[in-house]
């Protein structure tokens, strides 16, 4: 029996599988650190220490630690997982983010701009100016671009010249 703030909690047994997949989540080098301290205070809760003892061990709080052994009551060792969190929702829309990429993969010179190659920063920037993105920062426009498999430093660049044999002297070379 396990005592929690003068209330008597008794932990349910564990199976034998349950004790064996506890103790390759404990043995494995790839357990996340979170689960892994969750894990752990289960583990020594099934061993006969008590909620407090368990929880200044796996380096819980004791009313956290109360919380996980609730959930896995209820759920059993899936319960100790991490669940997916929605997180903050995008600030930009697909079609704001097909722009950026459209304009990454353009020729500023076509677009009528001086320059030949686009620079993050030259990039963010004429999203400010042209393109009715005044507050996007160059982090978002570099993980939205990432996120879309292209990235700054491996770009494509090329040489633009007026000669009209320079694309005889181009192979030469």
């Amino acid at each position: 029996m396990i005592w929690c703030m003068n209330r008597s909690h008794e932990l349910r047994e564990l199976s034998a599988d349950e004790l064996l997949e506890l103790q390759d989540l404990l043995r494995a080098e790839k357990t996340p650190g979170a689960h892994f301290r969750r894990c752990r205070l289960i583990w020594l809760i099934a061993g006969g220490y008590s909620i407090a003892q368990a929880s200044e061990y796996a380096g819980l709080h004791y009313t956290t630690a109360h919380g996980w052994v609730k959930r896995f009551e209820a759920e059993g060792l899936d319960g100790l997982r991490t669940r997916p969190r929605s997180g903050r929702p995008r600030v930009y829309d697909p079609a704001a983010e097909d722009l950026m990429v459209d304009l990454a993969t353009s020729r500023p010179k076509d677009l009528g701009l001086s320059f030949t190659t686009w620079s993050l920063s030259k990039l963010t920037q004429h999203l400010h100016e042209f393109e009715g993105l005044p507050g996007i920062s160059h982090e978002t426009v570099r993980s939205i671009l990432q996120r879309r498999g292209l990235r700054f430093l491996t770009g494509r660049t090329w040489c633009e010249s007026n000669d009209p044999d320079f694309a005889a002297k181009k192979g030469q070379s």
